[in-house]
C-alpha cells in the first residue's frame, strides 16, 4: 500500500499531500534522476550520511517550478530506509529542521559514544583518547 507524503505546511500544520510529485518520475531508476526531473536541486541537509546514523537530505524547487510543487523536499534517512516529506515554505523547512534536530543530534552523539566503546578500533578519535589514558 502507497500512502500519499506529507507536508509541512507554513502554518505548522501537517497535510497529506493530493499527488506525490515524485511519482511522474517513478519510472526512472536512479533516484537522482527522479528528483531532478521533478524540478528540485540538492539544497542542503542536517546530519550527513557517512557520518551519523540519521541525516535528512533537503531539495529545493527550482524557480521555474515554483507553485506547482511543495518548495522543499526533504528525504529523513537512516542506515536502511526513508521517508519523503515535503515543506511549504523556508520558515517550513526551519521547523521542520527544529523538531527534528534534538534526534539527529542524539543519534550523532550515540553512535560517537559506541565508537569510542569499541575495543577493536586503533585508530582515529577512539584510539587516540585509548591511547592517552592508557
Amino acid at each position: 500500500m502507497t500512502t500519499l507524503p506529507f507536508m509541512l505546511t507554513t502554518s505548522g500544520t501537517w497535510d497529506q499531500l493530493e499527488s506525490d510529485p515524485l511519482a511522474p518520475f517513478s519510472h526512472l531508476d536512479d533516484w537522482d534522476e527522479q528528483v531532478k526531473s521533478a524540478g528540485y536541486y540538492k539544497w542542503g541537509g542536517l546530519g550527513t550520511q557517512d557520518d551519523i546514523p540519521l541525516w535528512l537530505e533537503i531539495y529545493r524547487v527550482h524557480t521555474d517550478k515554483e507553485g506547482s510543487a511543495p518548495c522543499f523536499l526533504v528525504v529523513l534517512s537512516n542506515s536502511g530506509h526513508f521517508e519523503v516529506l515535503y515543506a511549504e515554505s523556508a520558515p517550513a523547512l526551519m521547523e521542520l529542521q527544529s523538531r527534528w534536530a534534538p534526534a539527529i543530534q542524539a543519534a550523532a552523539v550515540t553512535d560517537l559514544l559506541g565508537r569510542l566503546d569499541d575495543s577493536s578500533s586503533k585508530y582515529g578519535f577512539a584510539g587516540l583518547v585509548r591511547k592517552a589514558l592508557q
